[in-house]
């Protein structure tokens, strides 16, 4: 009988011959994302514009009403900004071993998931996803209570394409 220690074995590895995650080319994602962001942030800025109007109506004219307004406009055009920036950002990629997301401009996020960790994939499609033709795709790991990765913005039959992809890469690995 062998013992534990000849059955074990925990090889240094050398990093500089590990696969580089940024020599990959990302897939980007549907600009009808960034248009779903658009429509969100205008939706929010007519509510709190209208909220304002109100103010408006019923308060008497102070400084600090207009004051108010300059802040919401501000605010409201640095999330126009932001979700123009990001459009540009989103990346996936798929890859023999594991599913690569990047996103971020300032501070650039990336999340490499073997597939060995991924528990299931999932679709979904909000209420604007449906108007624009878009699906986000939900990757759920072990041990994790929400999906760990989200990739939104993906075109319906790409979002399909890729959960049976990673559907047949589980399996590949289960029986590896």
């Amino acid at each position: 009988m062998d013992s534990v220690e000849s059955q074990f074995t925990n090889q240094q590895i050398n990093i500089d011959l590990l696969p580089d995650h940024q020599a990959v080319d990302f897939e980007t994602i549907s600009k009808k994302k960034q248009t779903k962001s658009f429509y969100q942030i205008t939706i929010g800025l007519v509510i709190l514009l209208a909220g304002w109007a109100v103010l408006f109506y019923f308060l008497p004219m102070h400084w600090s009403l207009y004051l108010v307004l300059g802040i919401l406009l501000l605010v409201f055009g640095f999330a126009y900004l932001n979700a123009s920036l990001l459009q540009k950002k989103y990346g996936y990629a798929l890859r023999e071993k594991d599913l690569i997301y990047r996103r971020g401009y300032l501070i650039t996020k990336t999340t490499v998931i073997p597939f060995n960790r991924i528990q299931h994939v999932s679709i979904s499609r909000g209420v604007f996803d449906k108007a624009l033709g878009i699906s986000t795709l939900k990757i759920f790991t072990a041990g994790g209570q929400g999906s760990d990765v989200s990739i939104p913005g993906l075109l319906p039959n790409l979002a399909v394409n890729l959960k049976e992809a990673v559907a047949k890469k589980l399996t590949v690995e289960e029986y590896e």
